[in-house]
């Protein structure tokens, strides 16, 4: 029976690498019990697509990269895959771009700190900073403001506006056994090298790791405070106004804390259809006189991507290659340096 079983295994693996190879991973991410996703602390993980290949090192603090050097003046970078650098290698991310550039200027005593997670959003920050934060301790607070970032924070629920305040909520509650499991060294070898494994943990990620306990925001069963469906649509305020309280909340953050909150664009803005709750927060964002530090680097971007964001883009995907990666770093450097 078990070399029956044993044969029949490698026959489906033969027929998944021919029929339908999956590109392979070694899975870095997890979700906190309160639903905001992070990075597995001291991870070595790797992403393929098509015939590219990234290596990710999570350091103890859920960096990509350094950990902290309490001896610098320390800038922690949050926001979502862009930031992280998803498909491209440490050397080629724009914050290590732009370490490399403050470096080179003289300016070693800064410390650039990737604290980027692929799928967060705005939502997912007031509590990774209140987890994690502190114990880096960063002088300067980064967002980086992606497309999709207020969409993600509508979906995922983390935060509820309930008569004019904010409340703590969330969509999302991890199954702690599943990402145990997920951290044993067995399990990220069959990731490593398996196909077929690699097909089933997809099927675990959209099915399993995770429990809806606002069951697809049905106001009759969910668990959890959940907005209005009328709330979530584009002809609302309410995803402004959330939008705005988010902001508000890294802002309390950094000053609790000692830090300077500075907003910063991915430089994506100008995409097509971009996604309206986010673009209407960046568009508030723009034209806000004093509110917070921002700056956006989407006509920069344009101006140096000669080709459009299409030519700057990993093909087949949306995250910026490693020209897209420069010229993002290039584009911020002019600006963010000037707060250093």
């Amino acid at each position: 029976m078990l070399f029956g079983l044993a044969i029949g295994l490698m026959v489906a693996e033969v027929f998944i690498r021919v029929f339908y190879p999956q590109d392979r991973m070694v899975t870095w991410l997890e979700m906190h019990p309160e639903g905001f996703m992070m990075n597995s602390a001291n991870t070595e993980a790797f992403q393929e697509f098509g015939e590219r290949k990234a290596t990710y090192s999570i350091n103890s603090n859920r960096l990509r990269g350094a950990e902290p050097d309490h001896q610098k003046k320390r800038v922690l970078a949050i926001g979502d895959s862009f930031t992280f650098g998803l498909l491209l290698d440490q050397p080629d991310t724009y914050l290590n771009i732009l370490q490399e550039k403050l470096d080179n200027t003289g300016k070693d005593s800064i410390q650039i700190l990737n604290a980027g997670i692929g799928g967060s959003g705005l939502a997912d920050w007031p509590g990774w900073l209140k987890a994690y934060g502190a114990d880096i301790d960063p002088d300067y607070l980064v967002y980086f403001l992606n497309t999709e970032d207020l969409e993600r924070a509508l979906s995922k629920n983390l935060y509820v506006l309930q008569d004019s305040s904010v409340i703590k909520s969330q969509r999302w509650e991890p199954r702690e056994w599943m990402f145990s499991l997920g951290k044993q060294a067995w399990y990220q070898a069959l990731q490593a090298h398996s196909h077929m494994f690699n097909l089933l943990v997809k099927v675990l990620w959209a099915k399993v790791y995770f429990e809806d306990v606002t069951n697809n925001f049905d106001p009759e069963r969910s668990k959890v405070a959940i907005p209005e469906w009328r709330e979530l649509t584009i002809q609302s305020d309410y995803s402004l106004r959330l939008g705005k309280e988010l902001l508000q909340k890294l802002n309390d953050w950094c000053t609790a804390n000692n830090c300077k909150l500075i907003i910063t664009t991915t430089g994506y803005f100008s995409m097509k259809n971009p996604p309206e709750h986010t673009y209407r927060l960046y568009e508030w964002l723009k034209n806000e006189k004093g509110k917070f530090h921002f700056f956006d680097n989407t006509a920069c971007v344009d101006s140096v991507a000669k080709g459009g964001l299409q030519s700057i883009t990993i093909p087949g995907d949306s995250h910026p290659d490693e020209q897209g990666a420069k010229i993002i770093a290039d584009c911020t450097a002019r600006r963010l340096f000037d707060y250093f």
